[in-house]
């Protein structure tokens, strides 16, 4: 696989990233922002789907660096499949948003309020916005990279938290916010939701979603809410024992297991019909 300038290689794919790249340069308050990636790619020849990773942190904190990206992509690799881990901007220095999306800050408040939502007006304002922005340009990005990085072009989005809020957000907003991207054919939102009904449409994905019924920190209402009025295919497994942002059904699940699902959801006939233990 080329690396071109810009971007590093490592010598051990399977545990630190094939390549760190520069996506982006994004305005903030305080000047540009470069936003980075790690991308992680199966060993052998081939082209591989593209899982798209946004971590957690609620809007404030988080990085692609966490330890756990790298078990993850190993799991991912096991079925055949790259992931990539992305920085986004974060609460500090505060994003300045385009034009386009600025204007529509205000209306999506109120549309969400009014739709009941019950998530801390942290997770439906400006910040969560700025992500669907610069997870566009990494898409974007990436679809112009496919065939350099060894991509069949297959566009998976996942996240935890504040990351899975994205991952939903990028499916379903940006043709309101003046944004476009490449189309995403699979979500997996591991304790997120949806705060703005009204402007779900049929996407062409699929949908599968986790949720603790008792997360005190992203309601399980917003969630339940997409699946009900969700256009696409949506598979929401609730879990007592799920930990917030957490891959797997209960603490005692291996994060293996936890993958499985997801790749078993992924490529499944029938979504909807696969069996949760």
């Amino acid at each position: 696989m080329p690396i071109k300038a810009g971007q590093t290689a490592s010598p051990d794919p399977m545990m630190q990233p094939r390549l760190t790249v520069t996506y982006a340069e994004q305005p903030t308050r305080k000047g540009l922002r470069a936003l980075q990636a790690d991308l992680y790619r199966p060993d052998g020849g081939g082209t591989f789907p593209l899982v798209v990773w946004m971590h957690s942190g609620g809007f404030r904190s988080g990085s692609r660096e966490h330890p756990v990206h790298a078990r993850m992509a190993a799991e991912f690799a096991r079925h055949g499949y790259a992931t990539a881990f992305l920085d986004y901007r974060l609460a500090r220095p505060f994003a300045v948003l385009r034009p386009s999306v600025e204007a529509c800050v205000e209306p999506l408040i109120a549309e969400a309020k009014a739709a009941g939502e019950e998530m801390h007006e942290t997770f439906i304002g400006p910040r969560p916005l700025a992500v669907v922005e610069d997870c566009c340009a990494f898409l974007t990005f990436a679809a112009a990279q496919a065939a350099d990085w060894g991509l069949s072009g297959r566009i998976l989005l996942g996240g935890s938290s504040a990351g899975a809020i994205s991952a939903l957000n990028t499916l379903y907003l940006p043709a309101h916010l003046g944004l476009s991207r490449p189309p995403v054919a699979t979500v997996f939102a591991f304790s997120g939701g949806f705060a703005y009904t009204p402007r779900l449409a049929a996407s062409g994905a699929r949908i599968l979603a986790l949720h603790n019924p008792s997360d005190d920190r992203v309601p399980v209402s917003s969630i339940r809410r997409l699946a009900l009025h969700c256009p696409d295919p949506c598979l929401l497994i609730e879990s007592d024992m799920q930990d917030h942002g957490g891959l797997c059904l209960d603490p005692d699940e291996p994060l293996s297991a936890g993958i499985d699902r997801c790749i078993a959801f992924d490529q499944a006939a029938d979504p909807l019909s696969i069996c949760v233990d």
